[in-house]
């Protein structure tokens, strides 16, 4: 796992600073503290900064191929690489190295951009072809490894994360205001926005070719629709874990320790269960519980659970404690970290266990994909839900949901799903999740945000990522959706970002892309039955999990978001959203957020609110108003070692 970053030239001639370079690379030395790399012809800078896990001695980057006309940084994994290397070994390719990501040099050499479908991993790189003066920027299927970029008038620079880009001279911190909008009604900021203006994520699935000036993006993947299935219930199962246990085995591929995050969930249970059987080595576990007055906090304590699995399994086991004294502390560096606001309860419990196991090993697994492809959050039972109320004669249906969503007691769980059930799919799925719907939105807002996002409709944009078609259900909408839109955005930016500050690299095996493929073309009744979620999955694994397992309720890797807003960490959000630096802003109506701090009912919609109005307030200070400042690389540069000019 590696930061990479660099620029590419539109005139032939110019040569990128060995300066900026050398910064871009130092901003993200701690996603690869181990070595670093500088490549420079005309027309192309590439800077590397690696965590050595695979060919730790020889896998030194930028890689050039056999003759040097093409030059690669690449961040990730390629889980595939053994074969791909004998393939290209036949074909005559000489290989340098034992490095997963050579093979990717070699297989565009044979393929050009087609080499993208056969690469089998997470991965984000930057390829210069030097006879075509080509750069070729790609980001994998799912979107498991970021890649940002920014054009600039004779230029293009990119990298893994915000920071590098913001190290050079030509770029400033300056908000996007769109996407403030998009972050208040998602929680997260959807590609290929960021929260800076100029600065655009390369979307999953994607990539991006600059040559001689011109830029052209270009998607090489979606996911699979399902068509009409005669599946056999009994062989799929047995397929699905067969395919399980030959990924959890890719996945372990390493020459450092190899850990786990384990919640004592099905997820993480599974994975545990699949890697305990491929290791050789005693496997680390790490779990995390909250506490609050030195006692578990009920509803966030999945300690015991995770303790009697890593018993069962015997791993080496490590555990983690937090209370709410610990947030205010560290919120600050995750935001940091982040790089943009992200209203997400998830990335205070990933910021501790991260930190705690890179104390140990440099690689681990984690469950993150499996509730998203199989149907394991409770949301996706709605729309049979949704099925019953349809059965009403539409004059009564209207008038009743109507009558009953305007009496329902706010911050009551059923609000919501009235006020939209006799919407289509698209429109009523996209606001389950919503921090701020349109009118809360419309009374937060301050005059001069409010005129500048008239206009912009952020739910419109995210009901394009349904797919089209009546055949579909709406269940395979639904999970379409969080696939390709909320997946990559929230849970895999927060995965990466907060893991990597640790120099920690994350192995996703539920979104191997073929796992992905096949769940995505299972029939909905495989993944839900009755009220029994991934039930195709529970099926799968039922034979190598210790009793109870299928059948504990789904707690979720969270914090108590709401309880805190409303006791221990009420006085830090006050303090925050009601200091002078949050009003001169004049985002929003400083009323309301009054009003919000106020209301101390215990719903989840409150909190999240004021969590997200917090966490963006942070982000402000940290990344434009310069509270904490990029650190500078060293002075002396002759020991970077830099190849070409």
């Amino acid at each position: 796992m590696c930061g990479i970053g660099g620029i590419a030239c539109a005139g032939a001639d110019e040569v990128p600073p060995v300066g900026q370079l050398t910064a871009m690379a130092w901003a993200m030395a701690h996603r690869g503290p181990d070595d670093q790399g500088l490549y420079r012809q005309p027309g192309i800078g590439l800077c590397f900064r690696r965590l050595s896990i695979i060919d730790r001695q020889g896998g030194h980057q930028p890689i050039g191929n056999e003759d040097g006309s093409i030059w690669l940084v690449c961040n990730g994994e390629i889980y595939n690489h053994h074969k791909l290397r004998r393939e290209l070994q036949a074909r005559g390719h000489v290989f340098r190295s034992r490095s997963d990501v050579e093979v990717v040099l070699h297989l565009y050499e044979e393929k050009g951009l087609d080499c993208l479908g056969l690469l089998r991993g997470m991965f984000a790189f930057a390829l210069w072809d030097q006879k075509r003066r080509r750069l070729l920027l790609a980001r994998d299927r799912l979107g498991i490894k970021p890649l940002y970029y920014t054009v600039l008038p004779g230029k293009i620079c990119f990298a893994s994360e915000i920071k590098p880009l913001l190290a050079l001279p030509d770029v400033e911190a300056e908000v996007n205001l769109e996407a403030i909008d998009s972050y208040l009604t998602f929680r997260f900021v959807p590609a290929p926005l960021t929260m800076f203006k100029g600065i655009v994520k390369l979307q999953p699935g994607h990539y991006l070719t600059y040559c001689r000036g011109k830029v052209r993006v270009k998607r090489y993947w979606d996911l699979p629709l399902p068509a009409t299935s005669t599946m056999n219930e009994d062989a799929s199962a047995a397929y699905l874990l067969a395919l399980l246990q030959e990924t959890v085995r890719s996945h372990l591929q390493a020459e450092t320790p190899v850990g786990l995050f384990l919640s004592g969930g099905l997820d993480s249970s599974v994975l545990l269960a699949l890697a305990s059987g491929e290791s050789s080595a005693r496997l680390q576990t790490f779990s995390l519980g909250f506490t609050r007055g030195d006692r578990p906090h009920q509803g966030f304590w999945e300690l015991a659970e995770a303790r009697r699995l890593a018993r069962y399994y015997a791993t080496e086991h490590h555990e983690i404690e937090v209370s709410p004294g610990d947030v205010p502390g560290a919120l600050a560096d995750i935001i940091w970290q982040l790089e943009e606001p992200l209203g997400d309860p998830t990335i205070i419990p990933l910021y501790f266990i991260s930190r705690e196991a890179a104390l140990r090993v440099k690689v681990v697994l984690s469950g993150e994909g499996a509730d998203e492809i199989f149907a394991g959050y409770e949301v996706y039972l709605q729309p049979w839900q949704r099925t019953l109320l349809h059965l009403l004669p539409l004059p009564l249906k209207k008038n009743l949901l109507a009558s009953l969503a305007t009496r329902w007691p706010a911050g009551l769980p059923g609000k919501n799903f009235l006020r939209r059930a006799t919407l289509p799919v698209e429109a009523w799925y996209r606001g389950v999740g919503l921090t701020f719907n349109e009118g809360e939105k419309a009374n937060l807002y301050g005059p001069g945000l409010k005129q500048v996002i008239t206009g912009l409709e952020p739910e419109a944009g995210a009901r394009a990522y349904f797919p089209s078609g009546d055949y579909l259900s709406p269940l395979e909408k639904m999970l379409y959706f969080d696939t390709k839109y909320w997946l990559a955005d929230d849970t895999l930016l927060k995965a990466d970002k907060l893991t990597m500050a640790c120099s920690l690299e994350l192995r996703v095996p539920f979104l191997d892309h073929q796992v992905v493929e096949y769940a995505a073309v299972l029939p909905p009744n495989f993944k839900i039955r009755g009220k029994v979620l991934k039930y195709i999955l529970k099926k799968a694994v039922a034979d190598i999990l210790p009793p109870g397992v299928i059948r504990r309720q789904k707690l979720g890797f969270t914090a108590p978001i709401t309880s805190w807003i409303n006791n221990e960490l009420h006085a830090f959000a006050a303090a925050v959203l009601q200091s002078q630096q949050f009003r001169r802003r004049e985002y929003f109506r400083p009323e309301v957020v009054e009003g919000l701090l106020k209301d101390t009912r215990p719903h989840p919609a409150r909190g999240r609110q004021i969590f997200a109005l917090l966490v963006l307030e942070l982000w402000h200070r940290l990344f434009i108003d310069g509270e904490r400042q990029l650190a500078a690389p060293p002075v002396d540069t002759e020991q970077i070692v830099v190849e070409g000019i």
